[in-house]
């Protein structure tokens, strides 16, 4: 179940990385016209995309540096808390240590 979940979030990563380059994309037209209007520069698509994935993979290095630091400063085994012992609460100090360095990360990113 687990396996499912990660390549089902893997999947929905590369559409909204893939799917923000495209739409970010910036359209040229060297008369104004749109027969002459270049509709997606493939260069600057490319340069999007790898932007996107180095980006991605840097959060995600961060996010996993502050998980197992907190996991290092907690009393507890937070991976057997979480998936043996089913407790909620070291499960949503978890959800909201991530979303608080994606926060982070996100502004750090974005400039």
């Amino acid at each position: 179940m687990a396996k499912k979940i990660v390549r089902i979030a893997l999947c929905l990563a590369i559409v909204w990385i893939v799917s923000t380059a495209i739409l970010t994309a910036h359209v040229r037209a060297d008369d104004g016209s749109a027969a002459t209007a270049q509709m997606l520069n493939l260069k600057v698509l490319v340069g999007l995309v790898i932007e996107s994935i180095v980006f991605s993979v840097v959060g995600l290095i961060i996010l996993l540096i502050g998980y197992k630091i907190f996991d290092a400063v907690t009393p507890y085994h937070l991976n057997h808390e979480i998936a043996e012992d089913n407790n909620t609460a070291a499960g949503v100090a978890i959800a909201g240590l991530l979303i608080a360095l994606g926060l982070i990360v996100s502004a750090a990113i974005s400039g």
